[in-house]
Order: structure tokens, then C-alpha cells, then sequence
């Protein structure tokens, strides 16, 4: 009464089939964690893209909105004559005011909700589109877009990313 399964066991083909298994899990693990450690970094400049772009925006429209800046438009000194200059009244102001707050809000809620990440970086990023004309429209030197610029290169890294 033998088993046919043992009466053919080869324990040379076990062992090898054994390193093979072992060999292949350990350059399984390898990889994952090489690409582990690449999606941690992916999350923090995310985290820090995310944060960089809406504390910019929350200063410029709350502790920054009455100062003088090197980068507004004309000859503004605050954001009401900024807006003046480009030739857009002060309600526009208001609801562009209050929509870049909402995205610079939602920009930070999506550290715990990412899923609004990509929608309140696309918005933001057509804010800065629609600030770069302005800039353009009044003939402002390049150095007074730097900032829209910067922003709009950060949003659409967080889009994409």
C-alpha cells in the first residue's frame, strides 16, 4: 500500500522549488518597498504643494489684502485697486475672493479627503489662468505674474499627481 504522490516526491525538486519561491519573495519585497518609499515621497511634496498653495492664497485674501505688494497689478496697492485696474468691479472681486478662500480651504480639508484634491487645484488653476490675462491686459512686467505663475505650476502639479 504505497501513495503514488510519495512514491514520486523528489526532495531535491522541493528544496529547489523552495529557493525559488524564496528568491522570488524577496525580490517581491524589494521592489515594493523601493516603490513604497517612492509613493511616500509622492504624498509629501503632494502635502507640501498642497499646503504651499493654499496658505499663499489664504494670505494674499485675508492678512495681505489692504498691503502693498510688489506684484499687483498697475499701480494698485491693495486688492480693490488691483482689481480697479484691470477694470473689474468690486463684487467681481468678492466672488473671486471668496471662491480662491473656498479652493484654499478645500485644498487643505483634501489632506484628509483627497478626493477634492484635483478639482480644487484644476479651479484654482483656471484662477490663475484668468489672473494671468489681467496681468497681461494691464502690460505688467513679467516679475508681477511670478506668483501666478508659480501657483499655476503647482496646481497643475497637484492635478496631475
Amino acid at each position: 500500500m504505497t501513495n503514488s504522490r510519495c512514491a514520486t516526491h523528489d526532495p531535491a525538486q522541493e528544496i529547489g522549488l523552495l529557493r525559488y519561491t524564496t528568491r522570488r519573495r524577496l525580490m517581491t519585497s524589494r521592489s515594493a518597498r523601493i516603490s513604497h518609499a517612492g509613493s511616500h515621497a509622492v504624498e509629501y511634496l503632494l502635502i507640501a504643494l498642497k499646503l504651499s498653495v493654499a496658505l499663499a492664497i489664504l494670505s494674499v485674501w485675508t492678512f495681505r489684502s489692504g498691503r502693498p505688494t510688489p506684484f499687483r497689478g498697475g499701480t494698485a496697492t491693495n486688492l480693490s485697486e488691483e482689481f480697479a485696474a484691470y477694470g473689474l468691479p468690486f463684487w467681481f472681486m468678492c466672488v473671486v475672493g471668496v471662491i480662491k478662500v473656498s479652493l484654499a480651504l478645500a485644498l487643505i480639508a483634501s489632506l484628509w479627503f483627497p478626493r477634492i484634491a484635483q478639482l480644487a487645484a484644476i479651479g484654482l488653476g483656471l484662477l490663475m489662468l484668468g489672473a494671468l490675462g489681467m496681468h497681461l491686459k494691464v502690460q505688467d512686467p513679467i516679475k508681477k505674474s511670478l506668483p501666478a505663475i508659480a501657483i499655476l505650476a503647482m496646481c497643475t502639479a497637484i492635478a496631475l499627481l
